[in-house]
């Protein structure tokens, strides 16, 4: 499952995308990230983890842009079954 959330704006949306991405953590807990978009030069940061675990105030200070997208995810289930099998056989 994943959380999508996009945003268009006449001021910052970097903040807006991420309490918004906060509100959809429960779609999505092993990874996030956000794009946002000045005209045409993109800015993007991504991660593993919980939302508020990978972004920092720096990194959010980069996502400038009145256009956004951002997501919060998690592997497909396929991917899960795989990755749990593997860590009881250990």
């Amino acid at each position: 499952m994943c959380g999508i959330l996009g945003v268009v704006a006449h001021t910052p949306v970097n903040q807006l995308l991420y309490d918004g991405l906060l509100l959809l953590q429960h779609r999505g807990q092993d990874a996030a990230g956000i794009v946002t978009s000045e005209g045409p030069v993109f800015h993007m940061y991504k991660g593993p983890g919980l939302v508020q675990n990978v972004f920092r105030t720096r990194n959010m200070r980069d996502l400038s842009g009145s256009t956004g997208i951002a997501t919060a995810a998690t592997p497909p289930r396929a991917a899960r079954s795989r990755i749990s099998s593997r860590s009881r056989s250990t």
